[in-house]
């Protein structure tokens, strides 16, 4: 009866160098296919929206000023529930993703209608709560209205990852309702 012969050590060290390469590109693949936003991706009809939605006018200016209305009844009431609701039903979002749609096509005109219907939004959310605080003044100055006076470094972290979960949520085929 014949011994399996046993492998030199030189065969061992090779046979796990290939085991960990494998390995190791198996991880890489995996990591790629995690992290892409390729797939999935509706670049004509993520533009079409864009273009579409951009403008401030109609029923985005009424559920704009709604919203601002909301705003404010939270930040009198010391809400953050009431605010973040406000949030979640402002079409302010429009505009800024025209300006950054503008910028990243180099498209100049659209870039100026995107500023022009930003400027009416914000005129747009003056007003209101302008017509909300003088009707309903103010007793005291709450933690919530304090709170967005000072914005810090993490308050503009908290906008970019909103800002870029936004884009990556409203550029997919498959729309997700998850913003």
């Amino acid at each position: 009866m014949s011994e399996i012969p046993k492998p030199s050590l030189k065969q061992e060290k090779r046979h796990l160098g290939e085991i960990f390469s494998d390995f190791w590109k198996n991880v890489v693949s995996w990591f790629r296919d995690f992290i892409i936003l390729e797939s999935g991706l509706d670049r004509e009809g993520t533009i079409i929206s864009i273009r579409k939605n951009m403008r401030m006018r109609g029923h985005s200016a009424w559920l704009l000023m709604c919203s601002i209305m909301i705003a404010s009844l939270g930040l009198d009431l010391n809400s953050p529930a009431v605010i973040i609701g406000a949030m979640l039903i402002s079409p302010l979002m429009s505009p800024i993703l025209g300006v950054g749609l503008a910028v990243g096509i180099n498209d100049k005109k659209m870039l100026s209608v995107s500023l022009q219907h930003y400027a009416v939004a914000i005129l747009i959310a003056l007003i209101t709560s302008y017509i909300y605080f003088y009707f309903t003044p103010i007793g005291e100055v709450t933690d919530e209205i304090l709170a967005r006076t000072k914005p810090t470094t993490l308050d503009v972290l908290i906008a970019f990852s909103g800002g870029v979960a936004g884009i990556i949520s409203g550029s997919r085929k498959d729309q997700s309702n998850a913003i």
